[in-house]
């Protein structure tokens, strides 16, 4: 039986990482905070495949009531920094309102956060915690998701690609624009290390220039859909094969900075950014290009 009324100060909680065998912990309390199902591939491809990415949790007894995933990655600068990006945030419904959520994000600050330079977070509509910065500190974004349904098809002028076929491109994966650095490593590991058989490139010719977006498929009663997650290649043609990629497939999700006045576009969500620089503001970063992929939205969780 679960307790009903929790207070934190009644009760003794552990803090600690969790380890591969606390997988059917945080498998339950995913499922009941979120009413899905994850899968252990995914939790260790998520937060086990690198020696810095973890999951800290809250524990009565041997019971995970509460969990912070924190997601290692590099800031595109000269020294690649290390980033961390806080995913996977959840409190079991009995104990929330007793602080044990920012008791977590203290711990995690106070024992992993001292030498990073950027922490990432994807907060929902209703949790903007923060590790306790204040306000001032935190430099906030906020990106639409739209679907565009096409109208009428046009010839195609895109290519699909294999993923297996994405080391090829590697000449092509500097990206001077990217807050987050993503060399083969990075691109291998996203989308070809978890569920491969989940993404394609598109790719796109114009002239001299290359570009390639790595988009999804997701298979709907009614048709399929295709999500656009990353990008890589060429600037100078990006919102050129954006326009040939969306008049070509049935339907398309993407995200926008800004909010599009278009009746063919319809506004299917928003998702919330906070950038954290640990030692001050840095304007230069905090306006480099984030993508759909970079978050842990239209990932499968099984």
């Amino acid at each position: 039986m679960i307790k009903e009324n929790i207070n934190f100060k009644k009760i003794k909680l552990t803090f600690r990482k969790l380890k591969l065998s606390d997988y059917q912990k945080f498998e339950k309390l995913f499922y009941l905070s979120f009413k899905k199902k994850i899968s252990y591939k995914f939790f260790k491809w998520r937060y086990f495949t690198d020696k810095f990415s973890f999951c800290y949790g809250a524990f009565e007894s041997s019971n995970l009531v509460a969990n912070v995933g924190i997601k290692y990655l590099k800031l595109n600068d000269t020294n690649k920094s290390v980033i961390f990006s806080r995913h996977s945030s959840m409190v079991l419904k009995n104990y929330r309102g007793n602080k044990i959520y920012s008791e977590i994000l203290k711990k995690i600050r106070q024992k992993f956060f001292k030498k990073t330079k950027v922490i990432i977070m994807w907060p929902n509509k209703k949790n903007f915690a923060s590790f306790g910065y204040s306000s001032k500190e935190i430099i906030k974004k906020k990106f639409h998701i739209y679907g565009f349904k096409r109208l009428t098809k046009t010839k195609n002028k895109t290519l699909d690609i294999n993923i297996n076929k994405l080391p090829l491109f590697k000449k092509f994966f500097k990206n001077n624009n990217s807050f987050i650095f993503k060399d083969l490593k990075y691109f291998r590991n996203r989308y070809m290390a978890y569920r491969k058989q989940d993404y394609f490139i598109n790719k796109y010719n114009f002239g001299k220039f290359s570009s390639f977006f790595i988009l999804k498929k997701l298979n709907i009663k009614k048709g399929n859909n295709f999500v656009i997650l990353d990008h890589f290649g060429s600037k100078h043609i990006k919102s050129k094969h954006f326009y040939k990629l969306i008049s070509e497939k049935e339907e398309t999700i993407f995200w926008s900075k800004r909010k599009i006045y278009n009746l063919n576009y319809k506004l299917i969500n928003h998702i919330n950014l906070l950038i954290r620089f640990t030692k001050n503001k840095n304007q230069k970063f905090s306006n480099r290009e984030f993508m759909l992929g970079d978050t842990d939205s239209f990932i499968t969780l099984r």
